[in-house]
């Protein structure tokens, strides 16, 4: 069996003792209620006045 020696910040090593992850995991904010409550406003207006098809431009 080997033996393995791991240098940690002090931060993270009290992290440890939290018994947790040293960084904090968020969701994708795409699907947040404000880009949602937008995405809904936008879908109502596209329906209302029909909207203009064009290609979407990735450098813009």
């Amino acid at each position: 069996m080997e033996q393995l020696s791991i240098r940690v910040e002090d931060d993270a090593k009290e992290l440890g003792r939290e018994k947790r992850i040293p960084f904090e995991v968020s969701a994708d904010p795409f699907y947040s209620e404000a880009n949602m409550q937008r995405l809904r406003r936008s879908v109502a207006q596209m329906e209302t006045t029909g909207g203009t098809v064009h290609e979407a431009n990735p450098n813009d």
